[in-house]
């Protein structure tokens, strides 16, 4: 029997509060709660792909954007869902970045409350 790797499952970050970071997922991007182990971590997302949000332990730099090692993650939607997306930004008066035309996609940046960088996107 051959392995092959499917979609991503998971996504884990370091938030400031998992509580927060959980409702602001919720609210903005519109992400369920699939699941938790005490609340830490929490796992949120959408079609069976998620983020665990943890708690941050005191040894990591909470001031530092990110929290993390990762560079972005990113979300594709269609056009119409992407223009939801800034309407919806905007009434949770989040600033982002763009539409930015990648030739092949538009793309939307922007950063949840503990400066983890992420983008919607919608290839054409």
């Amino acid at each position: 029997m051959q392995f092959r790797i499917g979609q991503i499952d998971h996504i884990d970050l370091y938030v400031s509060n998992v509580e927060a970071s959980l409702s602001w997922y919720k609210e903005v991007l519109g992400l369920e709660e699939y699941m938790s182990f005490d609340r830490n971590p929490v796992y949120i997302g959408r079609g069976g792909q998620m983020l665990g949000l943890y708690q941050a332990p005191e040894d990591v730099d909470s001031a530092r954007p990110g929290l993390g090692g990762f560079r972005r993650i990113a979300w594709r939607t269609d056009r119409e869902g992407f223009i939801a997306a800034q309407e919806r930004l905007r009434q949770h008066k989040v600033d982002f970045e763009g539409p930015v035309d990648r030739e092949v996609a538009n793309s939307i940046y922007f950063q949840d409350p503990d400066g983890h960088r992420l983008e919607i996107t919608y290839y054409f």
